[in-house]
């Protein structure tokens, strides 16, 4: 009976100690269960604040793509514009050209009607009578 006892404490004994180990293995994975749901709860506001920057980003993105195309059509009609500047100056300036070197061809005629005139002037001033003689 008293080996029976000690068996029975000894039961009882390993009985307590693996409770008491389950009781730790309990409170470790009590433990790991609060330190996961921190980590989740950590992820989870990381990933809400990823999302919104995303949406803001995004929302960037699209308001910037309309600037840039606003920019570009803007830009488009400078460069029509001065182009169109451009041609005009171009058409302005042969033109002148033109105009200039007609001028010079003028200019050029008119010399030298001037002088076949003053040569024929002196020539009739020569035969004037009372005129000079050389």
């Amino acid at each position: 009976m008293l080996q029976d006892l000690d068996s029975l404490a000894a039961r009882i004994g390993q009985m307590v100690q693996f409770t008491r180990q389950l009781q730790n293995e309990r409170a470790a994975l009590l433990a790991r269960l609060k330190n996961l749901e921190q980590e989740r709860d950590m992820l989870r506001d990381q990933l809400q604040r990823s999302e919104a920057e995303r949406t803001e980003l995004s929302a960037s993105t699209g308001t910037h793509e309309t600037q840039l195309k606003m920019l570009q059509a803007e830009a488009e009609a400078v460069q029509a514009r001065q182009q169109s500047e451009l041609s005009h100056y171009k058409a302005e300036s042969e033109a002148i050209g033109q105009r200039l070197a007609a001028s010079q061809a003028d200019t050029s005629r008119l010399r030298l009607v001037a002088s076949k005139a003053k040569e024929q002037i002196d020539s009739i001033l020569v035969r004037l009578p009372g005129a000079p003689q050389e």
